[in-house]
């Protein structure tokens, strides 16, 4: 098996070269349990996603669920649920009652292939500017290079703080959605080895294991 993710605070980030994140537990205590000793390699999304699209054997975490990728993969999960939202700089006047206005402004910080950035441009918006890392939209955002940053809760305050920008500089503005974070496998890989890594999921969800991971890293 090929396992990656991504380096997005903080379910599954890279810290002074150390991977780490409550998704990142949650996949190395199902590959204890069925006896997988393969490496989490980081990739960007956009290129770890194609390789999952496309390769045989291609575990990517955490992916977010949604109806367009659904038959695309196959799942175990979840791992959390996030909140994807609009972020601008504290004092910006930015206001967003509904999301036909975020279109008014000039630049929204997407991250490349992500789901948000899908969400937005199937909603028409043109002004959309991708990274590959979103630290660098953090810094953008307080810099006034962005005027809104399309991220996540949990994630923005952790991002921040890696990023070297103060958290309490921003703001939510408008919330989009609510949705779960799960463990995605080519659909070229056997349903064998899916249901391995589901009976170890549920295991660990029956016996306590995944909420204690989750409440340690969510006190954290």
């Amino acid at each position: 098996m090929t396992i990656l993710t991504e380096n997005l605070p903080p379910l599954n980030y890279v810290k002074d070269g150390v991977l780490l994140g409550s998704s990142v537990e949650i996949v190395k205590e199902i590959q204890q349990r069925i006896g997988s000793n393969e490496p989490i390699q980081v990739f960007p999304w956009a290129r770890a996603y194609r390789l999952a699209l496309e390769e045989e054997n291609v575990v990517l975490f955490g992916m977010t669920h949604t109806k367009e990728r659904h038959d695309k993969f196959k799942w175990v999960g979840p791992l959390a649920k996030k909140r994807d939202i609009l972020v601008a700089k504290k004092g910006s006047g930015i206001q967003i009652k509904i999301l036909e206005d975020a279109k008014k402004v000039q630049r929204i910080g997407t991250l490349r292939d992500d789901t948000r950035e899908i969400l937005l441009k199937q909603h028409g918006f043109t002004n959309l500017y991708s990274v590959s890392d979103e630290q660098k939209n953090a810094k953008k955002l307080v810099l006034g290079r962005i005027d809104l940053w399309a991220y996540k809760i949990p994630g923005v305050k952790k991002v921040c703080e890696l990023a070297g920008v103060d958290f309490n500089e921003l703001e939510e503005v408008f919330h989009l959605r609510e949705i779960n974070l799960m463990i995605a496998f080519s659909n070229k890989t056997s349903d064998e080895i899916v249901k391995k890594w589901q009976d170890a999921y549920d295991e660990m969800l029956a016996d306590g294991t995944l909420e204690n991971i989750q409440r340690k890293w969510h006190n954290k």
